[in-house]
């Protein structure tokens, strides 16, 4: 018998239970249950009937949440009058429902197919976590020398800068700087394969809070730029995770200053739209612009269109952005022209009272 095949039963129907009990034991590992404090130990699918799903449907969704990113399926044996009673948040609660009197052979196959899913993610789950303990240890191996290299190019300059001449001291400013740039890749690099590791709550967020926290933490860049940043119209409320929000606006605001001609003061405006429930984040500046057979390749991770002395980056920002706003169940695109600047846009869902927001022409300049 595999370890793969624990029912827990869920039933408060005294002889559905007994007659389940004896026939799927024959070939699982069968768990009769009749209270709240059975969902806490290890099982591997979960029958439940109408009374019981009554009781215990915020425990069983509990339990699911803490298995998590592991797939734990929940069945409903419901006979077809009450179906109607559990149509409400329903698959929240259970993932395949049966409306008895049922097929054995079908019940079988259905709880096979489950059992199956919640195999794969098991294994999958394993996977994840071995490339996570690679990534560490290969960040860390990686960590080690360039910590070492940047260690004895600041001695150098501490204790010999004076008796380099002006190739040498250009030299070992390359070296600093180059170590710096390892260093900083392999943060971001970090930082990437970390994404969505972490589970993920959307909630209702400000996006105004949102974009002074961003403009905050860019306020260097604004001023080194000489940038003008206009916040134009209402903002609306989003169902978003405000910290991965904060990432993608923080890296589209980034490079809108960024990416400019020489000699340009970056212009760059925000705004938002609402159409069917979704608000779309516009992000308009007047930077280089990306012609069209590049503009789906830029959200890939490590495509960099132009070199590092002309823009410095290891090309993961729109792809970390496409990333975190696809965890959020959003979308993310791009229209633009060469030398006729860039529209970024994020489109996420929009929180039920801002439906009807509206889009007063109040400008914010920032600079």
């Amino acid at each position: 018998m595999s370890l793969m095949n624990r029912i827990l039963l869920l039933i408060d129907h005294p002889e559905n239970r007994r007659l389940l009990a004896a026939w799927l034991g024959k070939w699982y590992q069968v768990i009769p249950a009749d209270s709240k404090e059975e969902l806490h130990q290890p099982f591997d699918l979960g029958m439940i009937d109408g009374p019981a799903l009554s009781r215990l449907s915020k425990e069983v969704q509990t339990r699911k949440a803490a298995e998590r990113p592991r797939f734990l399926p929940f069945i409903l044996a419901v006979s077809r009058p009450d179906v109607n009673l559990f149509k409400q948040h329903l698959w929240e609660s259970v993932d395949e429902l049966i409306i008895h009197p049922v097929d054995q052979i079908e019940l079988q196959v259905r709880i096979e197919v489950l059992l199956r899913s919640r195999q794969f993610s098991s294994e999958l789950k394993l996977r994840n976590d071995d490339l996570e303990a690679y990534s560490q240890a290969l960040m860390h191996d990686l960590r080690a020398p360039v910590r070492a290299i940047g260690g004895f190019a600041k001695l150098l300059v501490q204790e010999q800068k004076g008796k380099l001449d002006e190739r040498g001291k250009h030299h070992l400013d390359r070296i600093q700087s180059v170590a710096e740039q390892a260093w900083d890749m392999i943060d971001a690099l970090l930082n990437f394969s970390r994404l969505g590791r972490k589970e993920i709550t959307l909630r209702r967020v400000r996006l105004h809070s949102v974009i002074e926290s961003c403009l905050r933490n860019l306020q260097e860049e604004i001023e080194a730029a000489n940038a003008q940043i206009v916040i134009r119209g209402e903002l609306a409320s989003v169902q978003a995770d405000p910290t991965l929000l904060k990432m993608a606006l923080n890296d589209l605001l980034s490079n809108a200053i960024k990416y400019v001609s020489p000699g340009t003061q970056p212009h760059v405006i925000l705004s938002t739209s609402i159409h069917q429930r979704r608000c779309r984040i516009h992000i308009q500046d007047n930077g280089i612009g990306i012609s069209s057979e590049n503009q789906q390749r830029i959200f890939s991770p490590f495509v960099r269109l132009h070199s590092v002395e002309e823009y410095p980056g290891i090309g993961l920002g729109l792809s970390t952005v496409r990333k975190v706003v696809e965890l959020m169940g959003g979308q993310v695109g791009v229209e633009s022209a060469p030398d006729q600047g860039s529209l970024f846009w994020i489109e996420l869902g929009l929180q039920n009272e801002e439906a009807h927001g509206n889009q007063d022409e109040i400008e914010v300049s920032y600079r």
